[in-house]
């Protein structure tokens, strides 16, 4: 791999969309796909992942880890976009609440729940971006979809305005949680203010600056920042290969049992797991299950190396 392949721990600025941000970086990775693994609103900032090159088959396994933000919600106000930058859609001074009432509204968005996406988001109805939909006028009836709110904490408060932590599963929208909050305290909300301070294991004290970024582009030392793809925390239980076994996953060959082991715990249950090398050197990710005598075995599903 180049040295520009791998993970760019962006911390987003508000403004600029998410695609605006790979768009940026693209300038300075000629030839080598960006992506990230995570939207944010424009207004929002904080922790935006991005995968370069090959590494972008990697990132479906970061935009399955959890997020966390902290932000702010005003109260008495709803919006079309469950946001500040949308169109007020009703504005009153919210009634005086308890905390009892608050802690149980809060309590009531946290766990599993059915949450309906924002009118304006990127979810798709057809192959089409709702908000696409929604700015040309035509009904949009967003489904409900799972989610996990791990943590949803009520920092500070005043008459009009909350602080809070949230933890969440992907997919999660933040603004949904800040609307559905106000529609439980009966008085409406909507997001002002998200920063995202960690994905997955990455936080936003490892994120860089994009003032920083376009700097080091420039001059040529964006590969310092990059973090290789061996150092990237893919969240999976790991196997060593053998010599044979790299061949295998080399050709996309399924592995026998004697040509890996487990790294670090007894066993890995069926399903993903990070391959490296006997050097460290990751080779990719496989699909750990079982052949029709019922062996363990390992079907290659993300091949880094050529």
């Amino acid at each position: 791999m180049t040295p520009l392949e791998g993970l760019l721990v962006v911390d987003k600025p508000a403004g600029p969309t998410s695609h605006d941000i790979v768009d940026q970086v693209r300038r300075f990775t000629p030839g080598l796909r960006v992506g990230h693994t995570g939207t944010l609103d424009p207004f929002a900032t904080g922790v935006l992942a991005l995968c370069l090159g090959r590494a972008t088959r990697l990132a479906r396994f970061l935009t399955a880890a959890r997020k966390t933000y902290e932000g702010a919600i005003r109260l008495g106000v709803t919006t079309d976009t469950y946001d500040i930058d949308g169109r007020v859609l009703t504005e009153a001074a919210p009634p005086a609440i308890d905390a009892a009432t608050l802690e149980l509204a809060v309590r009531g968005l946290t766990g599993r729940l059915m949450q309906t996406p924002p009118r304006y988001s990127a979810r798709k109805i057809k192959g089409r971006p709702m908000y696409r939909l929604a700015r040309e006028g035509r009904e949009v009836a967003p489904e409900p979809s799972p989610v996990i709110v791990y943590r949803f904490e009520i920092t500070e408060r005043s008459e009009t305005m909350l602080r809070f932590v949230a933890e969440t599963s992907p997919g999660t929208y933040v603004r949904s949680l800040a609307h559905d909050l106000g529609a439980a305290l009966g008085c409406g909300g909507c997001l002002v203010e998200l920063r995202r301070t960690a994905s997955g294991s990455f936080e936003a004290a490892q994120a860089h600056a994009m003032p920083e970024i376009l700097q080091r582009g420039r001059a040529g030392t964006l590969s310092e920042i990059i973090i290789p793809p061996e150092r990237m925390d893919l969240g999976l239980p790991s196997v060593t290969v053998t010599t044979d076994g790299r061949t295998a996953m080399r050709s996309g060959r399924v592995l026998s049992a004697r040509e890996f082991t487990v790294s670090g715990v007894a066993a890995v249950g069926p399903g993903p797991v990070r391959v490296e090398d006997q050097e460290g050197n990751l080779l990719g990710v496989a699909l750990q299950t079982r052949d029709m005598a019922g062996a363990e075995v390992l079907q290659p599903d993300v091949v880094l190396v050529a």
